[in-house]
């Protein structure tokens, strides 16, 4: 918070000497009056009202002045115009200049009185290209209330005077001002329609291009869909907002990884991450994966920093990316300055971070009643005497205990402590403005967040900077610069997806409840080994003196030249660096128990790593009698990336306060790793369209890797694509309600080289040793055919607009084929080689796209618009390849097998063609028998068992029974506002997913071991003859329900993970301009937001909403919960 102070007040004191005043230099030759009234505008706060008549009737005019004020530059430009200005308030009116009167007779003077008659006119609107009248269109005079409305035809009468303004206004359309300059005159005005959106610039890769001829497929956010979201990376900010876009949280830890799949998971072994591409500059998002800490390399970047993402989700949008664009592409466009008076900005905000809930727990009583009845079914010749006595001697408690004293034992709620309601503050502050030659944009923030488990944390400071300047009329240059550095803390293991005896969010629940968490002291209850739990480890104590820390320093560097050749030519060339500094350091401290005999232990690892990526493009524009518009690119790019790697473990230290790799007695290993990749490639695409009626495009890149084999460095990557605007057609225009109505369709192919580097080539190690003597050994076998995998998409879609933009979205229909798949297959025993790389293997992803908007009420003071998107898939594994069996053949087809059952991850968890990937494969299980409290699953069709095999897949011919890949998903939103206020609502849903939870397994144990259950365990146990109940009944060390047999050979704790959740509400309040009134603010909004209210799922755990891949296939065990976060905070303009 004190840097807060300090950015602060350094802002306020730039703020409040620096305040811009109206000096104006002019000079220049044959100055037209739009560039005049540009230049005013921006060297002034002043606006200009004036018709179309004005711009033509208007003579360009030398100008040479000199740090000269409005005025004067004022009457300089009009002094031989055949207009005139008048300044009403900030706004300066142009007018025809009258012509001179004949001098008249002198008459007797009057007193002067105001003159005021009936001022008449007509409306039009332009609609589809067609003009029609416009009827019901406002009619206001400005700064009264006094209005009225047009007639059928579009004429309309109102009560005026010389010097009044009128205002035009019609929902749909853009407002229009007309000064009075002569009350004879009647009054013609056309409106124009107000549709921004289909007349947006966006992003599309190496250029922008108008939204309205587009033809792939892509999807936009914009940053005031997240702004003001108590969020570390913008990534968590896409999640539910764009068809065709899952994001999933890996982890809840502040700062943690976030899964993001653009239609679908199509590999197996390679990367299913999409490329992230900041102002075209490529960002590498796998350099932390492997840590343990689970870090984001996406969270260096401020998502206030950040103007627009566009995703590009089919080959048509994504191919001029070639290589690297398999998984989709997200394009960041961070912020710029404008010219005008230099503004700055100011935010705060503060608020808290909870779970989103928290298990349920037996008590003491419970716990022991529950072990008491586990030790009886045991053991059944034990007396209840004899079952008492065991019961507390076990558990540490004297055995002349009376029952009057066990039912006084406290209960202690272990999870209370473990999770916390942990503090979140968000400081920023930024600096914007320019001249018409030059326009800056300086920003720093600072995010402190504490975690909802304890001992989570995450701190980022970041300063952003950037510049542009115009160099004549020709070339401008651009320049940014973002730097961060964050510092993240966790617990011991408490960052990833598996978590053990010394994490809090993992033991808490497990913990004997009458254990208290503190002695009389305050000090740490612990070690706990002399207790029968299972969780030996005080995990409160093991955070609070063990230390894991994550460091990452980030420094992303951006170059862009662009020289206008000509009207129609441009050339751009692009340099970019991304330099970044990882470093983790992991200790136990002797104080624990985990490192007591090893004298403490410690993990250090330092991993620099640089992305340089240079490309240029010439680019081609030109329109042919404004009916032939052609685009088209030609460029190359050249990326190159660099990883260093240095790690080390020691043990054995003098003392805690000693953490020093030096100070320790034995170093454990140290490894050193170097390794990098480099990517040329050469692209061009072009683009036609016919009056943005009709529309086609075509893209082509050629990209080498040196990833893959010597045969196959380079890949050729082509796309189509079409579109059709309906609406635009001459017969479709008389449906004037009908805006836009665009078919488009579209087919290419991306590739994707997400693969380790070297792993076409034959590796040596240099650990081996013969004899006692160092030496070398293979290590890897290589593969000089390895190739590219491939996508191959299609794509048709359908974007319609209409009723004055009021409703408008587009539905998309997409094919997505992945090919040549990476695998690690096996090889036969005889080669001295596990396995190898090779491209095999196919994968269909197919899917429906709907995204709908509308603006179901909008008048002047209130508007409510809503918005919805889901997206349908379904996923399938149509090849795999078998592999070389031990004795050397192969499969009955040679290389690859067909919609036939062939599995390449045995057991429950295997990948087989013809069903989705991840399906789990387990028998089913039957309940619990009535009789006898036993746990049943059935053997085949109609046979019962009480004891199945462990990994019993073969001899219970499994079913599939459902897979982790979602079903559908998507969000809806509806957002409200009234004068200043603004209400947003917005539900986030991710439906159809099954997981194995791991951690209700470990929570229904109810009495198996010395740990504690589930309260729902306890009260669903069988216990008595003819009781229906589906948990079976506790005996000690699970003998009739074990881990070895049932966890993964049935079906019995696979759940449906799919969940809706009130992603967010915000609420905002814009202070109005008038009531600032002349005080040095510019503008001052309040807002308060909160994030991840409410869930409704089945799922029987933390959060339903947790990544996980083949490595992990099975385990939720230690997951950190999503949080729910509230905020209230302030944004101040100057």
């Amino acid at each position: 918070m004190n840097k807060f102070i300090i950015l602060f007040v350094l802002v306020h004191m730039a703020m409040t000497s620096s305040i811009p005043a109206q000096i104006i230099t002019i000079k220049q030759k044959q100055v037209t009056l739009k560039t005049f009234m540009d230049l005013i505008t921006q060297k002034s706060r002043y606006r200009f009202i004036y018709t179309n008549d004005d711009l033509r009737s208007a003579k360009k005019t030398d100008l040479s002045l000199d740090k000269v004020g409005l005025e004067t530059a004022l009457g300089a430009y009009f002094k031989d115009q055949p207009l005139d200005y008048k300044i009403v308030d900030r706004n300066i009116v142009i007018s025809p200049r009258p012509e001179k009167a004949k001098p008249a007779k002198p008459v007797a003077a009057r007193p002067a009185r105001t003159v005021q008659a009936t001022v008449n006119g007509k409306v039009l609107l332009q609609l589809n290209g067609k003009t029609v009248a416009g009827e019901g269109v406002t009619v206001t005079l400005k700064g009264t209330s006094q209005r009225v409305f047009t007639k059928n035809d579009g004429t309309f009468s109102v009560p005026a005077k010389v010097g009044d303004i009128l205002v035009f206004s019609s929902v749909g359309y853009k407002s229009h001002e007309v000064m009075i300059a002569s009350m004879s005159a009647a009054i013609n005005v056309t409106l124009h329609e107000d549709i921004v959106d289909l007349d947006d610039v966006v992003v599309t890769g190496y250029q922008e291009q108008e939204k309205r001829t587009i033809t792939g497929s892509m999807s936009s956010l914009k940053a005031e869909d997240f702004e003001n979201m108590p969020i570390q990376s913008f990534d968590q900010a896409m999640q539910g907002r764009m068809a065709g876009v899952l994001v999933q949280g890996v982890s809840g830890v502040p700062g943690g990884p976030v899964h993001i799949e653009i239609r679908g998971q199509g590999s197996i072994s390679a990367g299913t991450q999409p490329l992230y591409i900041v102002d075209g500059v490529e960002i590498n998002a796998e350099d932390a994966a492997s840590n343990i800490t689970a870090s984001n390399p996406l969270a260096f970047l401020n998502p206030e920093d950040i103007k627009s993402i566009e995703v590009l989700k089919d080959a048509a949008a994504a191919s001029i990316y070639g290589a690297q664009a398999a998984n989709g592409v997200v394009l960041i466009t961070t912020k710029s300055g404008e010219a005008g008076s230099t503004k700055f900005t100011a935010k705060v905000s503060s608020g808290m971070v909870t779970p989103i809930q928290l298990l349920e727990v037996m008590n003491t009583q419970q716990y022991l009643r529950v072990r008491s009845e586990a030790l009886a079914n045991w053991n059944p010749t034990w007396s209840p005497e004899k079952v008492r006595t065991e019961l507390l001697k076990e558990n540490q408690l004297p055995i002349t205990m009376t029952d009057a004293e066990i039912a006084a034992l406290p209960s202690y709620d272990w999870q209370s402590e473990a999770f916390r309601t942990g503090q979140t503050h968000i400081a920023q502050a930024a600096m914007s403005g320019g001249t018409n030659k030059t326009t800056f944009r300086i920003s720093g923030s600072y995010n402190k967040t504490e975690g909802n488990v304890y001992g989570n944390n995450f701190d980022r400071g970041s300063l952003y900077m950037r510049i542009n300047h115009g160099i004549g009329n020709k070339v401008n240059i651009m320049g940014s610069v973002n730097l961060s550095n964050i510092i993240q803390d966790g617990s011991y293991r408490s960052w990833g997806s598996y978590s053990y005896f010394s994490s809090p969010q993992y033991t808490s629940p497990f913990m004997l409840p009458f254990l208290p968490i503190y002695n009389e002291d305050g000090s740490f209850n612990a070690p706990l080994s002399r207790f029968p739990g299972a969780f030996p480890y005080n995990a409160l104590q093991t955070t609070d003196v063990n230390k894991q820390q994550a460091r990452t320093a980030n420094m992303l560097g951006n170059m862009q030249v662009t020289w206008d050749i000509s009207k129609a030519f441009k050339f751009q060339s692009r340099f970019g660096l991304n330099y970044r500094i990882y470093r983790t350091e992991f200790y136990i401290d002797p104080r624990t128990q985990e490192a007591n005999a090893r004298q403490g232990y410690k993990s250090f690892r330092v991993q620099p790593s640089t992305t340089f990526t240079t490309s240029h493009t010439l680019i081609y524009n030109k329109s042919l009698e404004n009916k032939h518009n052609i685009n088209a690119l030609l460029g190359a790019e050249f990326r190159d990336y660099n990883q260093y790697r240095v790690s080390a473990t020691s043990e054995g230290f003098p003392s805690y306060q000693f953490r020093m790799l030096s100070a320790a007695s034995t170093i454990l290993g140290a490894d050193e790793l170097l390794t990098g990749d480099r990517r040329l490639g050469f692209f061009t695409q072009a683009n036609y369209n016919f009056k943005k009626r009709y529309m086609v495009g075509a893209v082509l890149r050629y990209d080498g890797s040196s990833k893959f084999g010597a045969d196959n460095l380079f890949g050729l990557f082509p796309a189509f694509s079409a579109g059709w605007d309906m609406a635009r057609e001459p017969f479709v225009r008389r449906a004037l309600w009908l805006q836009q109505l665009k078919l488009r369709a579209s087919y290419g192919e991306t590739g994707n080289s997400q693969i380790r580097n070297f792993a076409s080539l034959s590796l040596w190690d240099g650990t081996g040793s013969y004899g006692g003597r160092p030496g070398t050994k293979t290590k890897q076998i290589g593969n000089a055919d390895l190739r590219w995998e491939r996508n191959i998409t299609s794509n048709l879609g359908l974007d319609f607009s209409m009723f004055r933009r009021r409703l408008y979205g587009t539905v998309e229909v997409f094919h997505r084929r992945s090919a040549d798949l990476l695998l690690n297959t096996p090889l036969p025993y005889t080669t001295g080689f596990a396995s190898v790389y090779r491209n095999t293997g196919e994968v269909i992803n197919k899917g429906l796209e709907i995204e709908l908007n509308s603006d179901i009420i909008k008048n002047k003071d209130f508007r409510w618009t809503s918005s919805f998107n889901i997206t349908f898939i379904k996923n399938k594994v149509t090849k795999l390849y078998r592999g070389i069996t031990e004795d050397g053949s192969t499969d009955e087809d040679n290389v690859e097998v067909e919609e036939t059952d062939v599995e390449i991850l045995p057991g429950n968890a295997g990948i087989r063609v013809g069903w989705p990937m991840y399906t789990y494969w387990t028998n089913q299980y039957a309940g619990v028998n009535a009789a006898t409290g036993k746990p049943m699953w059935w053997y085949g069709e109609d046979r019962l068992t009480y004891a199945p095999l462990a990994q019993g897949v073969n001899s219970y011919a499994p079913h599939g029974r459902g897979n982790r890949l979602s079903d559908y998903y998507g969000g809806f939103s509806n957002k409200f506002t009234y004068k200043n206020f603004v209400l947003d609502i917005f539900f986030q849903y991710d439906m159809g997913r099954v997981l194995y939870n791991s951690t209700n397994r470990l929570m229904v144990r109810n009495g198996g071991v010395a740990a504690n259950s589930a309260l729902r365990a306890y009260d669903l146990r069988w216990q008595y003859p003819g009781q229906i109940t589906a948990q079976p009944r506790p005996i000690n060390g699970n003998t009739e329900d074990r881990a070895a047999s049932d966890l993964l050979a049935s079906n019995r704790f696979l759940e449906d993970a799919s969940y809706i959740r009130l992603k967010q509400i915000a609420l905002n309040y814009k202070v109005p301009a008038k009531v600032l009134g002349k005080s040095k603010l510019r503008s001052l909004e309040m807002y308060v937001h909160a994030l991840n209210l409410m869930t409704w799922t089945k799922w029987r755990g933390y959060d339903p909403e947790f990544y996980i891949d083949e490595s992990n296939f099975t385990s939720n065990i230690g997951q950190i919960p999503q949080s729910k976060t509230f905020t209230v905070g302030i944004t101040a303009g100057f």
